[in-house]
Order: C-alpha cells, then structure tokens, then sequence
C-alpha cells in the first residue's frame, strides 16, 4: 500500500506553553516521558540541536527486550519557541515504517485560558494498515506526558 495517511492528534493541558514546549524539546526532559507504556528513550541517546536545520535524534528501546530498537533521527524545518516545531524524520526499526520513506513531524502548541495548552501532533505519511497503531501511540505517549509535567510541576513548586 501507499503511504497517505496523516495521522493528528490534540491534547488539552493545564500547563504554560513554554513549560510543555520544554518538556518536547529539551533532551533532558524528553528522555524522562516519550515512549509508549513498555518502552522507555535512552538517555544518552538523545540530543537536540534547537534551531531551524538543527538535528535530533533518539532512541527507543522496549522494555522486556532491549535488542528491540527504534531510532529517530530528525533535522528541523521549521522551529520557532514556543509555538511550534517541525521535523522531517528517519525511522529506523519500526517494521510498519519504511526507513527509506522520510515523515514529518509537526508538534504546535496553542495557548489556552489562562495557563493551558493545546498539544497537536499531524505525523506521516503513514502506510494506512499501520496508521492507527501509530496514533494510539501517540495518545499513550502524551498520557506520560501528562504523569510527566504533573510530576514536574510538583518538584518545582515551593512547600
């Protein structure tokens, strides 16, 4: 099959855009939330050159078997804090992704109220037999994010 399918996902927080940019963006943070329930990011794998043309890589590796690897690597197209960023990636690992066949990845982040953002995630293009499988992903990878900024916003705030 043919590669057409974009896969969009939104999720409301109640967290400021820059704090919720920072948690996508900052290697430190995001190694600590992406990946879905039974996978987790290496660490010292990741690293973010933040700026238009800037790379990005990454791996995720599954939990009860470590030999089972995915690695993005990514160059920005477009990054402009804290609004949004775009990234054309390279998939290497995931079986229903061509590593040959690039996708792009656009993250933005609206603000909403007073404090709020809005997460929209638009991914692909994506063989239409694995797209569905990819965007429950995402909905599990923005679970963790919320556990993640909730966690966050707990340490940093005085007692």
């Amino acid at each position: 099959m043919t590669a057409n399918v974009m896969v969009v996902v939104e999720r409301q927080y109640d967290y400021p855009r820059p704090e919720v940019f920072r948690a996508w963006t900052a290697p430190e943070e995001m190694a600590q939330w992406r990946g879905s329930p039974g996978w987790h990011v290496e660490t010292e794998t990741v690293t973010s050159d933040l700026k238009l043309g800037g790379r990005h890589h990454h791996v995720k590796v599954r939990d009860n078997d470590p030999t089972t690897r995915v690695t993005t690597d990514a160059v920005f197209t477009e990054y402009f804090e804290p609004d949004v960023f775009v990234a054309r990636q390279r998939i290497t690992g995931d079986p229903g992704i061509d590593p040959d066949a690039p996708l792009e990845l656009r993250v933005e982040f609206t603000k909403t109220g007073r404090n709020g953002t809005l997460v929209r995630i638009v991914q692909g293009p994506y063989d239409p037999t694995v797209a569905g499988y990819h965007s429950k992903g995402w909905e599990l990878e923005l679970d963790r994010l919320e556990t993640y900024l909730a966690g966050h916003r707990n340490r940093e705030v005085p007692r």
